[in-house]
């Protein structure tokens, strides 16, 4: 018994260097040219969505705004979430001119609290339409964790873009939706990371795909701790196994 338990362990250690080999070694951005756009404003939900989810396109990516659309006051402490959220955005090179939060009665942060997409749609084009903002990322329709805020948050830029040529006398940005994966491909870190490389390879898709190098994966590791309120034991072992820390794979979403 204890061999056989040896051996597997052997083996998944075996996989876990060759899928963190083919990581190292593909790091970067898989993407047409231009498919980032020049300058993107990434949308979350709440303060250390930016870094347990989108570090690997915020370090990537030449210029970078941020929107977050509540203080995350779930439990009191929004003016102390608001402040750890520029500064997790700082540890990733986002100056705390290009961060800006929402604080509204009607997007308060919550698993029981649903926010209205067309509420969402006028405060980011507000902050979208005199803007030169050619690229939006935000979560897709699956929220990563069904977290209905999150799923909100998609929705509201979504609705934005349909309604677009009523709001903005300018061309539409772009939207890039961050894919959602199951539990059993979203914990295995650098092997469904590795997987993502074989996948978007062969698919020939549009979409891109951004591998956090070793220093990006720690500038990662960086912006969350500045989420101190947030730092609970579960959040240590997220930072350990999470594919979303290594890779961001970005869904090309059109407004139809």
């Amino acid at each position: 018994m204890n061999r056989k338990v040896n051996r597997l362990v052997r083996q998944l250690f075996l996989v876990g260097v060759v899928c963190t080999a083919i990581v190292l070694l593909t790091g970067g951005v898989h993407a047409p040219d231009g498919a980032l756009g020049k300058k993107a404003l990434v949308l979350t939900a709440h303060p250390d969505d930016e870094a347990m989810f989108f570090s690997p396109t915020v370090l990537s990516h030449p210029h970078v705004s941020a929107l977050c659309l509540s203080t995350g006051n779930a439990e009191g402490l929004g003016g102390v979430r608001a402040t750890e959220l520029v500064a997790s955005y700082a540890a990733l090179g986002v100056p705390a001119n290009r961060v800006a939060y929402v604080d509204d009665p009607a997007l308060q942060d919550g698993m029981d609290t649903a926010w209205d997409p067309a509420h969402i749609a006028r405060i980011v084009a507000a902050r979208v339409c005199p803007s030169d903002i050619d690229t939006i990322v935000t979560f897709d329709n699956g929220g990563v964790s069904q977290h209905p805020n999150h799923i909100a948050t998609f929705q509201g830029a979504l609705h934005m873009l349909r309604t677009w040529d009523a709001r903005c006398k300018r061309p539409a940005p772009r939207l890039l939706t961050l894919n959602s994966f199951s539990w059993r491909i979203k914990f295995t870190g650098t092997i469904a990371a590795a997987g993502q490389v074989i996948a978007h390879t062969l698919s020939g898709t549009r979409d891109a795909l951004i591998l956090a190098s070793p220093n990006m994966y720690f500038a990662g590791l960086r912006a969350m701790h500045a989420h101190v309120s947030q730092l609970v034991w579960f959040r240590y072992l997220y930072l350990v196994t999470s594919v979303y820390m290594h890779a961001n794979w970005l869904h090309v979403t059109e407004a139809t």
